[in-house]
């Protein structure tokens, strides 16, 4: 089945291309199939710059940032939402990310369990919840592009904002994060990363 299937579209790719050239705009197979490929990257630069151009409701600083020993960020938005990410010690060290998936949105979500999991090339892990609460957003941004996360995990890649049951737990779960001073001193002292929670 799907050799048939890859046969029926190089016919009609040759279709397409025959009547192309018979109306003259071409003078050869090579300058079309050429100009449909420059065409297309074209048109993917222009979807990753309008990403790169897209910024968040609420700038990252990331002094406001606190960190789970897993390498997730948790930033408390202007709502009271707690915004949660991947750190950028971890997406330098897991190039290649294929897929984030999360759970959906109205999931309740316990501090320290997965809220979703992470794909790269090579292996995937969980991605753990700094925070309690229910989710009620999802960065669908980096649902159809993960591979955003490489580029800048805090000003757009947040993953997934979560709503606390109360404010009184958040305050003790926040309270058993580090701050980005001692998240870089934690860190520096890692002989590697132990990220995974498999």
């Amino acid at each position: 089945m799907p050799k048939w299937r890859t046969i029926r579209i190089r016919q009609e790719l040759v279709t397409v291309a025959k009547r192309t050239l018979e109306k003259g705009r071409y003078d050869s197979l090579s300058d079309f199939v050429s100009e449909a490929i420059r065409l297309r990257l074209e048109e993917l630069k222009q979807s990753r710059e309008k990403i790169a151009e897209k910024r968040p409701e609420y700038p990252v600083i990331r002094e406001r940032l606190l960190y789970t020993s897993n390498h997730m960020w948790a930033m408390v938005t202007p709502e009271g939402n707690v915004r949660v990410g991947f750190s950028d010690y971890a997406q330098e060290r897991f190039k290649g990310v294929a897929s984030i998936q999360t759970n959906p949105i109205g999931y309740e979500v316990k501090k320290g369990a997965p809220l979703g999991v992470v794909e790269t090339w090579m292996f995937m892990f969980d991605l753990l919840s700094p925070v309690s609460g229910k989710i009620v957003e999802i960065n669908k941004a980096l649902l159809h592009e993960p591979f955003i996360i490489n580029k800048d995990p805090h000003e757009m890649v947040w993953i997934a904002e979560i709503k606390p049951n109360n404010l009184i737990t958040l305050e003790e779960e926040l309270r058993d994060l580090m701050r980005l001073p001692q998240y870089e001193m934690w860190v520096s002292e890692l002989g590697r990363p132990r990220i995974l929670s498999l």
